[in-house]
């Protein structure tokens, strides 16, 4: 490949999505945001839910919408004595290609995870003091469904990121 140059694939356990060369590769770990370039030091990481983008040899910058997984930089190995160059490998349990991006959907579920949080919300501060003070209590659907709600609209906010659409933090 030429300076500057280098490998990237994009795989979920169901398909393999990219397998290009590129210039550049952007996401978020962790640690917290990483450009990847020809030459990078070898590493593994985390990938936090959120954007990653590839920018190929040619062409427009792919997006993908991550929702977590893990990234590894190394050596594409030495070939008849010549030096190998990089090879970046994005492993995610889900990832959705922004072209695939029902962005539509993604928005309805971005409002109605919002709708039930507040929902949530409201209903809990007129039950406060309700719980008992001392000793454990079992956990109640009314303990759980918050979480759920959050992490609803968490995917929802990944999807939008990674179709391009407003920039907030998967967590927010």
């Amino acid at each position: 490949m030429p300076d500057g140059v280098f490998g990237v694939s994009v795989v979920s356990p169901e398909e393999q999505l990219l397998d290009v060369p590129a210039r550049a590769l952007v996401l978020r770990s962790s640690d917290g945001d990483l450009t990847v370039l020809d030459g990078h030091t070898p590493l593994i990481t985390d990938i936090v839910p959120g954007e990653v983008r590839v920018d190929p040899e040619e062409g427009e910058p792919l997006r993908f919408a991550v929702h977590g997984g893990f990234l590894q930089v190394g050596p594409t190995g030495i070939e008849e004595g010549e030096a190998g160059g990089t090879l970046v490998t994005v492993l995610a349990g889900v990832a959705e290609p922004s072209d695939r991006i029902d962005v539509a959907r993604a928005e309805r579920a971005r409002d109605a995870a919002t709708a039930r949080l507040e929902e949530l919300r409201a209903g809990r501060a007129g039950q406060a003091g309700g719980a008992p003070e001392s000793g454990e209590h079992p956990v109640t659907p009314e303990d759980v469904e918050p979480g759920q709600a959050e992490d609803a609209l968490r995917r929802a906010w990944v999807r939008l990121a990674g179709a391009g659409g407003p920039a907030r933090s998967a967590g927010s």
